[in-house]
């Protein structure tokens, strides 16, 4: 008898789910139609969401306009979009009354080996290089408001901000800065959309190594988007689709970054203010192993 009332009470709260108005969530537009980046985290989202709809009911997914880090904090912190969920950059203390993160890191420790494209210009002198300070001789650029530039900064890198992604690549491949750094998880898709640059180089003799967990952040007002997409990565993560997911997006940059035979030099990252749990549980070790 109780087994038929739970029953019929799982199915009275699936019929109220399917009558549900659709809950309607916002993603960025990827920073321009040859912006590969932003597939993963897609998918990465709506796993999570197809993972709850059972027991939080039917969704949407709409997208913004396109926009840089900085204009996407702002828009986070503003409420602007409804359900908007984007990766920024915290507060440099730690502290954001507007802003509350999903708490599952968004590529399992893996955004944090970044690999680099190389001037023309010094190609031939990075190859060379066989430590830390030889390395540091080296200009990097990176976006405005990036996650990397104060990580960079800290370990004694001269950086420059770009606020184009796309004219970072020309302008690496014209010798206007000598290294682009760029996440194993990305950089193929991101070779291959800038075939078209014959200048664009990507180094092959080492590896930037340091602890960037990335989250998807969103409105204070949007707890429960948060809690339901945090329940539905836990549920990805323990049934291993979120883990077929990454092998199906990312196995093909890893491979293509060889991280293997490249040299890593690991910088000193403080953890990062405001995040309370423990996110290192599911990072993997890319000197170690291989997503497959």
């Amino acid at each position: 008898m109780i087994r038929c009332l739970l029953v019929a009470a799982l199915l009275f709260v699936a019929g109220l789910c399917a009558d549900a108005a659709p809950l309607v969530v916002t993603l960025r537009q990827p920073a321009s139609a040859n912006d590969p980046r932003d597939t993963y985290p897609r998918a990465f989202i709506r796993l999570a969401l197809e993972k709850t709809v059972a027991t939080h009911g039917p969704y949407t997914i709409q997208y913004s306009e396109r926009m840089n880090d900085q204009r996407a904090r702002i828009s986070v912190e503003r409420a602007l979009y409804p359900g908007f969920l984007t990766v920024v950059v915290p507060n440099e203390d730690g502290s954001s009354v507007d802003l509350i993160p999903v708490r599952f890191p968004l590529y399992l420790g893996m955004g944090g080996y970044r690999v680099c494209f190389v001037s023309p210009l010094a190609k031939t002198a990075v190859a060379k290089v066989r430590t830390l300070d030889e390395l540091r001789r080296f200009t990097i650029a990176q976006g405005v408001g990036w996650l990397d530039v104060p990580i960079l900064r800290a370990n004694g890198f001269e950086v420059e901000e770009v606020t184009s992604y796309e004219s970072m690549f020309r302008m690496v491949a014209q010798s206007r800065f000598d290294l682009f750094c760029r996440s194993v998880v990305e950089v193929r898709g991101e070779a291959e959309s800038h075939a078209d640059l014959p200048e664009l180089i990507l180094d092959k003799t080492f590896a930037l190594v340091y602890d960037l967990p990335q989250f998807f952040y969103t409105h204070r007002s949007n707890r429960e988007l948060a809690d339901r997409v945090t329940l539905g990565l836990e549920m990805a993560y323990a049934d291993g689709s979120l883990q077929a997911l990454a092998r199906t997006h990312l196995s093909d940059s890893l491979r293509y970054a060889d991280m293997p035979k490249r040299r890593v030099f690991r910088l000193h990252t403080p953890p990062p203010k405001g995040i309370d749990f423990d996110y290192r549980r599911y990072n993997l070790d890319l000197t170690r192993e291989v997503l497959k």
